[in-house]
């Protein structure tokens, strides 16, 4: 037992130094952009977390740094801080309006692509919609960062079933210069 203890404190400290480094390497601009130049992404995810703060479902969740996996079935989660992932996955800025190629393969998929020389932490960008409900039941993002002090890549995806979150996934690596690469998991089923 002090071993999971232990655990989720060294993982506590380590996302909270990853927060902390993102937040320094890359700038974030707060204005969004105007109406329908991307998918609104962020009202969505923060609509989610809103019904499961007050929904508060059991979770069977998993997490993992490194070699170190622990499962649990919980309904104490953070949401805004579980899926804070998703909110970084916000491409719907001013800044960024003219940063990504847009493609629309059907009437239900927006896909975003960072085009090339621009700087920006969200690589790609993959919405697509349930077909009745008009709401997102799939995004997938990959998000990278790196600058002299550290390195990031995150993959993260959630499913939804008639506008309601089903399961999220995070993963990926978190490397300072001096130090080695250490990988990341969570992974999350709603079971309520």
């Amino acid at each position: 037992m002090e071993s999971q203890g232990v655990f989720f404190m060294m993982m506590k400290f380590s996302y909270g130094l990853v927060f902390i480094l993102a937040l320094a390497a890359c700038s974030n601009p707060t204005k969004e952009a105007p109406a329908g130049t991307y998918y609104d992404l962020k009202s969505y995810i923060e609509q989610q977390i809103s019904q499961l703060k007050s929904q508060q479902p059991t979770v069977l969740k998993q997490a993992g740094f490194g070699d170190e996996k622990e499962q649990q079935t919980t309904k104490d989660i953070d949401w805004s801080r579980e899926l804070d992932l998703f909110l970084q996955a916000d491409i719907n800025k001013q800044a960024y309006q003219a940063s990504y190629l847009k493609n629309r393969p059907d009437s239900l998929t927006y896909e975003y692509v960072l085009k090339p020389g621009e700087k920006l932490p969200v690589q790609v960008l993959r919405i697509e919609l349930d077909s009745a409900t008009r709401q997102p039941r799939l995004v997938k993002a990959t998000l990278r960062t790196k600058n002299s002090l550290y390195e990031s890549e995150r993959n993260v995806w959630l499913e939804s079933e008639t506008g309601t979150l089903k399961r999220y996934h995070m993963e990926g690596f978190q490397q300072l210069a001096w130090l080695d690469e250490k990988r990341f998991l969570i992974d999350g089923e709603v079971k309520e």
